[in-house]
């Protein structure tokens, strides 16, 4: 039986709830009983608020406090007819409609502003007109707007072009989704055609690259590119990106012209251009892009010109820009057949790997870092083998020190790099196939702050030669390469004519077998191809050029910090003119904030003059290897250019440029003679105190070449 007391006790435990309910209710009463003011006070108070909401929550708020919006009186009420609180989330809803409310007012202003040397065109008569003007002037600027950024599935929907002399901005929509009069898209690409490829015009644009490709798929071959703003300004400043800026236009213009300008995104949002039906708004935004990319190339010019840059900017950079578009145009022709063959060979050794690691390591997730964490540093007490202090992690880097440690690490580190090889290349390729059935690369002269080519879509720097080998040559063509030999310590006996360096490369010795000879004071016939002293000091050079310290070289060697810092000590002064180049470049950095490069392409290091130790450290680190590797981008790029001259001449096509290596799409028939006036180029295009190098191959699949010697052997 249940005692009285205990039961008063279970039955009032439901009614528990009602005191938090009154609560809850209480609290709902005095939030809506708050003013504005209060309310925003209680929202802005939460310490927890994400960025992005903060930053919309006081733009709201300030449209509020201007009274520009109000609350939706439906959110003001309850259902029942009471008040409600305002809340983060109606503050929230609110942010939208004050965004299009803020589009409508920009948008309405520059259509009010817009200049009347802007001109809309619309018909065949306004059309001669403004090509009567164009027939009297020396270059224009042009830019093509389109529906977005994929060169391969968008299309063009209006030109923008303006007449330099003239002083005339013209847009000419063609394929807006509009009730407005607009002229026929075919009419107008034929009427525009002729002063698009005439080259004695010169053309200058912004990020020119995309607008030729976009060009080119309706047949226009555009000629005559004497200017782009994107590419000069990562001349003027390679640290756009690193100093939180980008090199989009109109963060360029507002920036250095300080001429306001709002981005694709703040005007029209997520919709394509061809959506914008208000062509006096396109108009506004799309003439005022030819507008701001003369006064940027104006000012440029100017600029490159004070700092003596000009010259190169026209005789490198400029004409790369073709080179790199002939190269994305080229592709790469899939072997899909390979690739799947490929992928199921690693997915078997994938299916081997990952039974062996079960073995060794029993059930555990091998892509989750939190229980490979666990089960190596709590479980295996591996971090033993590390240095004392070292951060414990499941990176490679660690799992490298920790390889020979434990049999079971070094299938980790086997089992994710075929992991990647597998998702990032052999199954991701055959997806970035075109329509014309080849994978088009995007190669970017300016993607890294030296100046060396950068790629992407894909990642044609990172590929490993196992994916290279997915590549093979268009149909009645060959893959002909030449990859420079040392191209880097070259440039390092260049710039320091150290004297056994020189004489190395002068009489044809191997380079890492001389100096280590030279300085472990070793027989040559010891320091070998193969042998450990010239391994050592082939990473040493690199160490010394890449400004790599101690500790990352002792882990590079295999020896201790204090045998690297040895090392690096007897190599200055076996080498004395290394370190003396290595210490004038410090210097100058120091007190310039700059080194110079090949022809004097600047690369600014502004922490250099920090009064921060550190932060001065860091750059002085960077110092050498900007010159020896902007020097070595500078020949690299001058080479495909007079390469692609050699292609024209001989009906070839630019294919490829990785690192140190160019490739060509050559006829297939191809004679000794022209495989050695492409060597040739390399030897000769940039000569420097020692000679040139570079190896040739021949291949019909990438990743598998021949030399000069063999391939024509097997042909005879």
């Amino acid at each position: 039986m249940v005692p009285i007391a205990k039961l008063r006790l279970n039955i009032d435990k439901p009614t528990s709830a009602a005191p938090n309910e009154r609560v809850k209710s209480a609290v709902q009463a005095r939030k809506a009983a708050e003013t504005i003011d209060e309310a925003w006070a209680r929202i802005l108070s939460n310490d927890k608020l994400a960025a992005a909401d903060r930053r919309k929550l006081d733009e709201v708020k300030a449209a509020m406090d201007a009274g520009v919006i109000g609350r939706d009186p439906r959110d003001a009420v309850t259902k029942a007819g009471r008040p409600k609180a305002f809340s983060k989330a109606e503050a929230l809803r609110l942010y939208p409609g004050l965004l299009e409310k803020k589009r409508a007012d920009m948008l309405a202003k520059m259509v009010a502003e817009t200049p009347d040397n802007y001109w809309l065109i619309t018909t065949k008569a306004g059309l001669d007109e403004f090509l009567a003007l164009l027939a009297a002037e020396d270059e224009i600027v042009f830019d093509v707007e389109t529906t977005g950024v994929d060169i391969f599935n968008d299309y063009i929907v209006g030109h923008v072009i303006s007449a330099v002399k003239a002083d005339v901005h013209a847009y000419i929509p063609t394929k807006h989704v509009t009730e407005a009069a607009q002229l026929d898209h075919d009419y107008v690409t034929e009427r525009l055609k002729p002063y698009y490829e005439d080259g004695q015009l010169g053309k200058i644009a912004h990020n020119a690259k995309f607008d030729i490709h976009m060009l080119a798929r309706e047949g226009v071959t555009l000629r005559g590119l004497t200017w782009d703003t994107q590419v000069a300004m990562h001349v003027l400043n390679e640290n756009e990106r690193a100093q939180g800026g980008n090199y989009q236009l109109k963060s360029l213009v507002t920036k250095y012209l300080k001429i306001p300008s709002y981005t694709y995104g703040d005007l029209f949002g997520s919709k394509g251009f061809h959506e914008v039906g208000d062509l006096t708004q396109a108009l506004a935004y799309a003439a005022k892009d030819g507008d701001v990319t003369l006064k940027l190339r104006n000012f440029q010019k100017a600029h490159l010109e004070k700092i003596d840059l000009l010259s190169y900017y026209n005789e490198v950079e400029n004409p790369v820009i073709d080179v790199t578009i002939e190269m994305e145009s080229a592709g790469f022709v899939l072997d899909r057949e390979k690739a799947a063959e490929l992928g199921d060979e690693l997915r078997q050794e994938l299916d081997e790997i990952s039974a062996n690691l079960t073995e060794e390591f029993g059930d555990v997730n091998l892509n989750s870092p939190a229980q490979l964490s666990k089960l190596f540093f709590e479980e295996l007490k591996l971090d033993r083998h590390l240095p004392k202090g070292y951060k414990l992690s499941t990176d490679v880097k660690t799992l490298k020190l920790l390889a020979p440690h434990h049999s079971g690490i070094k299938l980790l580190l086997e089992y994710r790099e075929k992991s990647k090889l597998l998702g990032t290349y052999i199954d991701a390729l055959p997806s970035l196939v075109q329509a014309d059935g080849r994978v088009h690369g995007t190669f970017q002269q300016d993607g890294t702050v030296t100046g060396r080519y950068a790629s992407k879509s894909p990642n044609l720097q990172n590929q490993p030669v196992y994916a290279r080998k997915l590549f093979v040559a268009p149909p009645g063509q060959v893959i002909l390469s030449g990859d420079f030999s040392q191209q880097e310590p070259r440039f390092l006996t260049h710039f320091t004519q150290e004297p056994v360096l020189l004489d190395a490369y002068r009489s044809g010795k191997d380079l890492y077998s001389t100096a280590a000879s030279e300085l472990f004071k070793l027989p040559i016939e010891e320091c070998g191809d193969g042998s450990k002293p010239r391994k050592m000091m082939k990473t040493g050079i690199l160490a010394v050029m890449y400004g790599v310290g101690p500790k990352t070289l002792a882990e590079q060697l295999d020896i201790s910090e204090k045998e690297a810092r040895d090392f690096v000590e007897n190599f200055y002064e076996t080498y004395p003119r290394v370190k003396a180049w290595i210490d004038s470049n410090e210097q100058f950095a120091k007190k310039y904030g700059y080194v110079k490069m090949l022809y004097g392409r600047k690369r600014r290091l502004p922490e250099a003059k920090s009064r921060d130790r550190f932060v001065q450290f860091r750059a002085m680190r960077q110092a050498t290897n900007a010159i020896i590797q902007g020097s070595a981008a500078i020949q690299t790029k001058k080479t495909m250019i007079e390469l692609q001259r050699l292609c024209r001449a001989k009906g070839w096509q630019m294919a490829f440029s990785v690192h140190d290596e160019i490739g060509v799409y050559a006829n297939e028939d191809l004679t000794i003679e022209d495989v050695r006036d492409f060597e040739a180029v390399f030897l000769n295009t940039v000569k420097l105190s020692v000679p040139n190098k570079t190896d040739v191959e021949v291949s019909r699949r990438w990743g598998e070449g021949r030399s000069i010697e063999e391939w024509f052997n097997l042909l005879a």
